[in-house]
């Protein structure tokens, strides 16, 4: 059937001076087995996940080489294995996940095979950008508040909030009547996120985020937290939730790991949590087709619409690397095989 382009590691990275690991191979076009389909991956998304797995920094996932990273992107199949029943030739889809995605074929390749039973139908309203976006941070977002368990009219504070993921949880929140507060690094973001929504929004540059947050609410506290970077600034986060709250962690954007008193912990009878989106949406059984069917409708009718930034080819998967670690790109980059 001809060539697959595959960006392919050869190894860890370490860091991001060595990302000449990567490049740019051709291997076979993958055949669909029974229940499978052939998709022509479109777009796919360079998210803080990808970098851990290209660093070695992710506890989960492939460990031999050569691999190829992507945990998410969009599809347009172009041919149906035996036995496909619910789809077509010529349909956009996404996978919920994409099945090699922690296995060394994920998505930064111009095709791949997957399950029927994993895919989900893109409306036609749907942008390409959007829709590659559909996995990662919109159900993350989603399941986030969900876990936190944060009632409506009450506090749910959360760091990095300027990320896609970050401005995402800022609007589904206030659809569920929840009072966010919103923790950044520059308070030059902070009328940007509030017009997008947010309550309150601290910068840490020049605020100290427990005291803030105790002024917030009174001296209660956060109802619960959820944390993206770990590191330093996680004990403030600690401090700054309510006696028995929760704080999720789902990020390390800090690369460092999370600092915490183990004090605050025992006498205030605090629980800090993990938060891994396969996980959580394997919890849901019967609940989780509503669920994507719910998050899929919000981004076709706009009401989350992803900040999404520039697109790379495939040869500049280094530079595509490189550029979504730095701080205002102006929203999720992509590859384009």
């Amino acid at each position: 059937m001809g060539e697959n382009l595959q960006v392919q590691s050869t190894a860890f990275a370490k860091d991001l001076s060595n990302l000449d690991v990567l490049s740019v191979k051709a291997s076979p076009i993958p055949e669909p087995g029974k229940g499978e389909v052939l998709c022509k991956i479109l777009l796919a998304p360079v998210n803080p996940t990808d970098v851990h797995q290209l660093l070695g920094a992710r506890p989960i996932g492939c460990r031999e080489f050569p691999q190829v990273g992507g945990t998410e992107g969009l599809g347009k199949i172009v041919k149906c294995g035996p036995g496909v029943s619910k789809f077509k030739a010529g349909q956009r889809v996404v996978a919920v996940l994409w099945p090699g995605a922690f296995t060394g074929t994920g998505t930064w390749q111009q095709y791949l095979t997957a399950p029927e039973d994993l895919l989900v139908a893109v409306p036609d309203r749907l942008s390409d950008k959007a829709a590659s976006q559909f996995v990662v941070n919109p159900l993350t977002a989603y399941g986030l508040i969900h876990t936190s368990g944060v009632p409506a009219g009450v506090w749910l504070l959360q760091t990095g909030a300027g990320s896609v993921l970050g401005r995402q949880l800022i609007i589904l929140a206030r659809r569920q009547g929840i009072k966010t507060i919103n923790v950044v690094r520059r308070s030059s973001q902070k009328q940007e996120l509030l017009e997008l929504g947010a309550d309150e929004v601290i910068g840490t540059d020049k605020e100290d985020v427990a005291q803030r947050v105790k002024e917030i609410t009174g001296g209660k506290g956060a109802y619960a937290s959820v944390d993206a970077v770990s590191g330093d600034g996680f004990e403030a986060v600690v401090a700054a939730t309510r006696y028995g709250g929760q704080i999720i962690a789902y990020g390390s954007l800090s690369g460092h790991p999370c600092k915490v008193s183990s004090l605050d912990l025992l006498y205030n009878v605090k629980r800090v949590t993990g938060f891994l989106l396969g996980v959580w949406l394997g919890s849901l059984g019967t609940l989780k087709q509503a669920v994507l069917n719910e998050v899929m409708t919000m981004l076709a009718d706009k009401v989350i619409e992803p900040l999404s930034g520039d697109v790379y080819p495939l040869k500049d998967v280094a530079k595509a690397v490189m550029d979504s670690q730095k701080a205002g790109r102006g929203g999720k980059l992509f590859l384009q095989p």
